[in-house]
């Protein structure tokens, strides 16, 4: 049997190069909404050893269906980092009060479009939400070798102090009350910025995030000195600086600084990212759980889609931000 470390490497290698392979290769899948692709049970809960968490702990999905609904507004609404600007597109509920505010973050070569699925639910149960495209996110997006995890960060970091300020479309959007939710390499990518600026982050939803990326570039370049300026994953053309940003970077090192409680949704048949990167996570972050969709893989099914839409409505009331 072969040991897994050398099936993994076996298959970036193979892949990543010409395509595909670990995280990098799927910049389909790390981008995109629900997808038909894998097939789904019914979610279920675990902590980081694959124990059943205590009662108080459990998350079951909410049906979003009684939970009391709100016509919303779609703006087209710009944000600048780093003096480029970056479409983005925000919901806002039909409601005179101050509301609670997502940040919905695509994963690797996807697009702002990606998560209006999550950003139209829960604006019709009274939160704001918010989609964008990084600088260089996807290939709609500007030029995709200039982009990093870090300079992804950086762009978030300009969204979450853009609403923070409340000016213009950001008006009804109650500062004290901003949710990060991300997939993917987004969902590293809110882990880090949450990290950074834990007084500003009032929760955090991670889906299937990549906390594979160092490894996974540590299994298709042997060293720095390997690394082209330029390399393609599949449709996707990345830049050195993408290596050079992660190739000593520790994100587990950084999780810690969150505080606040996180949610976690994995599948469980996930081969791009494998869930043992989300039970470490699990075990690093000082308040943190776990929720494990059977037979998922990475992007999800439909079916998987609505079940962490559900889930992560009922974290969001379980940590007051969303009305029960």
């Amino acid at each position: 049997m072969a040991h897994p470390l050398i099936t993994r490497r076996s298959l970036v290698r193979a892949l990543g190069v010409v395509g595909a392979g670990g995280l990098l290769g799927a910049v389909a899948a790390c981008g995109a909404g629900p997808s038909s692709r894998t097939p789904s049970a019914p979610a279920s809960t675990a902590d980081a050893s694959g124990t059943a968490p205590q009662p108080a702990d459990t998350l079951s999905p909410v049906d979003l269906a009684s939970v009391p609904a709100y016509d919303y507004r779609a703006h087209d609404v710009a944000v600048v980092s780093q003096g480029e600007s970056m479409d983005g597109r925000l919901y806002v509920p039909d409601t005179d009060a101050a509301v609670p505010l997502v940040v919905c973050s695509h994963g690797l070569g996807g697009s702002m479009s990606d998560l209006d699925p999550v950003a139209q639910a829960l604006a019709g149960v009274g939160m704001a939400s918010y989609c964008f495209a990084f600088r260089g996110g996807g290939p709609a997006a500007g030029d995709t070798t200039r982009m990093s995890v870090m300079t992804e960060v950086t762009d978030l970091e300009a969204v979450l102090e853009t609403a923070r300020t409340g000016a213009g479309e950001w008006e009804s959007v109650d500062p004290q009350r901003i949710v990060l939710q991300g997939v993917s390499q987004g969902g590293a990518v809110s882990a880090i910025t949450a990290s950074r600026h834990p007084q500003e982050v009032a929760g955090l939803a991670l889906w299937y995030p990549a906390f594979s990326i160092a490894d996974d570039l540590h299994l298709l370049f042997d060293s720095l000195d390997e690394v082209p300026e330029s390399y393609d994953m599949g449709p996707l053309s990345l830049g050195r600086v993408y290596v050079e940003d992660m190739w000593d970077y520790n994100v587990y090192a950084e999780l810690p600084s969150y505080a606040s409680p996180v949610l976690l949704v994995h599948g469980s048949a996930d081969a791009l990212v494998p869930i043992n990167y989300s039970r470490q996570a699990v075990q690093t972050y000082p308040d943190a759980q776990l929720v494990t969709i059977d037979g998922a893989g990475h992007g999800f099914s439909e079916a998987a889609w609505d079940q962490a839409v559900g889930t992560t409505a009922a974290y969001l009331q379980q940590i007051g931000v969303l009305d029960a």
